[in-house]
């Protein structure tokens, strides 16, 4: 299997877990004369009498994937409020149902990526906020890429796209190249502290980020995208392209009310799409020029998005991307 130099990056700078699965619990339960069930090491016996002093059980470790609600929300709360907060960053299960518009998987985008089909070709290539790995998996067959990694923050959507591929591996049992060039990370690409850019180093040919950064914007605030923005800056190689299809800030409105933390950075939200291209341009990120690809002419007029290309200067800025 191919294998990307990202991976380490992404545990590394995003905390990023891949917790054991638990060991099963035995069927039988433990007996104490009558006493309240606990484990053993929670149960002291008093020396010179038979009397046991029970020690309340530890509560369960909190699983990962609660770990990623934001303001820590109670799931135990069946209220509408609480279901949208599955969603807070655009991580529908459901999200390419919208998208295809046959029963074979077809998303619209494939056809304005193929009008360059030499863009991907051959390229090593990193696809921020994947969901469940539909277009990821498309892209790497159709296009032949030297490797794909797909990167999203919700953890059930990762499983479900390495589920995929593992059973892509077993059905095609081939040598090198597609399935064997993708693999799917659970990881947040928005850093916890703008230091760690300064650990970043160029790995990637292109990097995709399409109909992500209202999500990163209205989770992260305009400081995050910003963010997020430098750092694909950084991971590119000199002459990288960015593949960008941001979504207009009318469709923000909308999702204001997921959370108080969403509905907080949406009312203080200076940076808005129509600012991205001179962003990315400036000083303050460095790209060197911007295309735009086209846009999809789909059936719903919410996804008919430009899609923008952003070149990396050859031989530029590189000195920030250096560790020593």
């Amino acid at each position: 299997m191919v294998t990307c130099d990202f991976t380490m990056d992404v545990e590394n700078n995003n905390n990023t877990r891949f917790p054991e699965l638990e060991p099963a619990k035995s069927a039988e339960k433990r007996k104490n004369n009558g006493t309240t069930d606990v484990a053993p090491s929670e149960s002291k016996r008093l020396k010179g009498n038979d009397v046991k002093v029970d020690v309340p059980p530890r509560p369960p470790p909190q699983s990962p994937k609660k770990r990623i609600y934001l303001n820590g929300a109670n799931q135990t709360n069946k209220s509408k409020h609480d279901k949208n907060l599955n969603f807070v960053y655009g991580n529908y299960k459901h999200y390419y149902g919208k998208r295809i518009l046959d029963k074979d998987f077809h998303d619209i985008r494939l056809d304005v990526l193929a009008t360059q089909p030499d863009l991907l070709r051959d390229k090593q290539v990193l696809d921020i906020g994947c969901n469940s790995g539909h277009l990821s998996i498309q892209i790497a067959r159709q296009f032949q890429v030297k490797t794909l990694v797909g990167m999203d923050i919700d953890q059930g959507l990762v499983k479900a796209a390495q589920s995929t591929i593992y059973n892509l591996k077993r059905q095609m049992n081939s040598g090198p190249g597609f399935p064997h060039n993708l693999r799917f990370l659970q990881g947040n690409y928005v850093l916890e502290d703008d230091v760690l850019l300064e650990i970043e180093r160029p790995q990637f040919d292109v990097i995709l980020c399409l109909s992500v950064t209202k999500w990163i914007h209205l989770n992260f605030g305009d400081a995050g995208l910003k963010q997020a923005f430098r750092r694909m800056f950084l991971q590119l190689r000199p002459g990288g392209k960015l593949v960008l299809e941001p979504q207009a800030f009318d469709g923000y409105k909308r999702r204001k009310k997921l959370s108080e933390q969403i509905r907080e950075n949406y009312n203080n939200i200076k940076f808005r799409p129509e600012h991205f291209t001179e962003y990315l341009l400036g000083p303050e990120v460095g790209f060197a020029s911007m295309d735009l690809m086209g846009i999809p002419e789909h059936c719903e007029a919410g996804f008919k998005r430009p899609i923008e290309i952003f070149t990396k200067p050859t031989g530029s800025k590189e000195s920030n991307t250096n560790c020593d």
